[in-house]
């Protein structure tokens, strides 16, 4: 099934009512909600800082949403990923948990509070603003998300799940010791207010990451976003941590674009999804049959590839069209927007073969990322 994207950052919607056990946490604010929970910026009144809590639904409902249900099991497997990448900066801290004793009820992990905005929050707001991001930023954003990647993939846990919706901002200009959003100096902050120099991009979101099996065969992953990475959509157990990538590249394209909106979305059937991916990556679906892991998808997936009802045209009109329209993604990112020191970065990550596709560390070494970020 797809996705419903998560809510943009920042929003202030409803205030929560939490049982007993939570008494400890004061919400003071929604942050958003994703696939499998909502969040919320708290007051810790036991150690006077401001947290971010994520209620995780014990029932498969919170708030009027709709959400992946969440028992302990569930709950266990987040918290051991968030432990595992503990110490890495770039992935958002876990504090503590609190899980109830009937496990009908919601859980709650204690997450450090990152900031008040996310990336799709801050693509959208630079968007509203006329104000499209230069490849220099690009770069240095890229460069960021790959290297925290490349150490989540380092302890073997795939994320699974990278979207702006789950990379903050933290641009340390709140204090975490007062209820209210002030600066440093004990100003109140303003709603649109951010230091953008001093950006630190961090990765949460750790709702359906797992840790890497040994062998090619995963879990099979039902949820598809306009984040998922061909092989996912295509419902094939062959993956590995280059769905991350595919993810990274998705961002990438969606922070080059400028309109604030995912790439290849917004999220819908995986059918649709599939659509908009293999129009622009791989318009023959070539490179994705030459993949080894597509002899093992099933037929009924194979079916919903773009280009089984194509025109008749003669082979050599078809060649020709090709030829004189060329590369689809090179189209929509001209050189006038994306040198090609950057779009080899960009297209090695936007491989529709993952076999082919870059790993966070084979991206990071790339020329890019050492002539282009400053």
């Amino acid at each position: 099934m797809a996705a419903s994207t998560s809510r943009s950052g920042g929003g202030h919607r409803n205030q929560a009512v939490w049982p007993a056990y939570m008494a400890r946490y004061e919400p003071l604010a929604r942050l958003g909600a994703g696939m499998n929970g909502e969040v919320f910026k708290a007051w810790d009144t036991k150690e006077n800082r401001i947290v971010a809590v994520k209620r995780l639904s014990g029932t498969g409902t919170t708030g009027g949403d709709d959400l992946i249900f969440s028992g302990l099991q569930e709950v266990w497997r987040e918290c051991r990923c968030l432990r595992t990448c503990d110490g890495i900066p770039s992935v958002v801290k876990l504090l503590d948990k609190v899980v109830p004793k009937v496990n009908s009820d919601d859980s709650f992990l204690i997450m450090e509070y990152a900031g008040r905005l996310n990336l799709r929050g801050y693509m959208q707001r630079r968007a509203h603003r006329h104000r499209r991001f230069s490849e220099a930023e690009v770069c240095r954003i890229m460069k960021e998300l790959l290297e925290g990647v490349n150490s989540v993939h380092g302890t073997g846990i795939m994320h699974l799940d990278i979207r702006p919706e789950n990379v903050i901002l933290d641009d340390s200009m709140e204090d975490r010791t007062e209820r209210r959003p002030k600066n440093k100096k004990g100003a109140i902050i303003q709603d649109g207010e951010l230091k953008e120099d001093d950006i630190v991009y961090k990765i949460g979101g750790f709702g359906i990451s797992r840790r890497k099996e040994r062998g090619p065969k995963q879990t099979e992953l039902t949820i598809a976003t306009a984040y998922s990475a061909p092989e996912l959509l295509l419902h094939s157990c062959e993956y590995d941590e280059r769905v991350d990538t595919w993810g990274l590249g998705c961002i990438m394209a969606d922070l080059l674009s400028g309109t604030g909106m995912p790439t290849f979305g917004p999220d819908d059937s995986e059918e649709k999804i599939m659509s908009k991916v293999f129009r622009v990556v791989d318009p023959k679906s070539k490179k994705i049959k030459d993949w080894a892991g597509y002899s093992g998808i099933a037929a009924e997936w194979k079916s919903k590839l773009p280009g089984k009802n194509k025109s008749k045209l003669p082979r050599i009109a078809a060649g020709l069209k090709t030829k004189i329209l060329g590369d689809p993604l090179r189209r929509r990112f001209p050189l006038w927007r994306l040198s090609s020191a950057g779009f080899e970065v960009l297209s090695g990550l936007l491989e529709s073969n993952p076999a082919k596709r870059l790993t966070a560390a084979e991206a990071i070494e790339k020329p890019w990322f050492h002539q282009d970020c400053r």
